[in-house]
């Protein structure tokens, strides 16, 4: 235990460890807010540190050269460690949901894992308010809308909905009907969803 509390241990680990975790946190509220834990992803904070550090030197070398926790320096480290690894977190969630790097490398042919884990996840990510229709397992049929009070659970474990707004449907184009009701929708009952666009 003293091994791991010496001040040479606590400044490796600062430095080498602490920019990738708050990046990685950040990022992770972009995706379903989960991350591995601290054991299981240190190599991975490490080497997002070191990415980091070594895209930051040119433009803090003086930093790394002078280190010092006084005046200036200490903000200028206090920087360094957590609001740029928070703003390149920020950077890496908002290009997942835009999508922006796998455009790219689908325009060069790349083809990549995606960072999301499930379709459930990319779907209720960035969910626009919408018409949905659930169809349950039993066959039972629910028509709604999903907007700002609506929720979709981001557990993996517990895939479940709510619908803020239910409507009944006769079906042959008829329009739909409000009921005044709401519905929640537990995990495991759901075999299908089909969204329309708000119109």
């Amino acid at each position: 235990m003293d091994g791991i509390l010496k001040p040479e241990t606590i400044i490796f680990f600062v430095l080498f460890a602490v920019p990738g975790i708050v990046a990685l946190y950040v990022r992770a509220q972009f995706l379903t807010g989960r991350m591995p834990p601290l054991g299981e992803g240190i190599v991975g904070y490490v080497i997002l540190s070191l990415i980091y550090h070594a895209a930051i030197f040119p433009f803090a070398s003086s930093f790394y050269a002078t280190p010092s926790v006084r005046g200036w320096y200490a903000a200028g480290w206090f920087s360094l460690l957590f609001l740029g690894p928070a703003i390149l977190g920020f950077a890496l969630g908002l290009n997942i949901r835009k999508g922006w790097s796998k455009k790219l490398l689908s325009y060069l042919k790349i083809n990549t894992i995606h960072p999301v884990n499930s379709a459930w996840d990319w779907r209720f990510g960035d969910c626009k308010e919408c018409w949905v229709m659930a169809v349950l397992k039993d066959g039972t049929k629910w028509y709604g809308y999903l907007g700002t009070d609506s929720f979709m659970s981001s557990d993996v474990a517990e895939r479940d909905i709510f619908i803020q707004h239910v409507y009944d449907y006769e079906g042959n184009d008829k329009p739909w009907t409000p009921k005044n009701t709401s519905v929640w929708i537990a995990h495991g009952e759901i075999q299908s969803l089909e969204f329309w666009p708000r119109q």
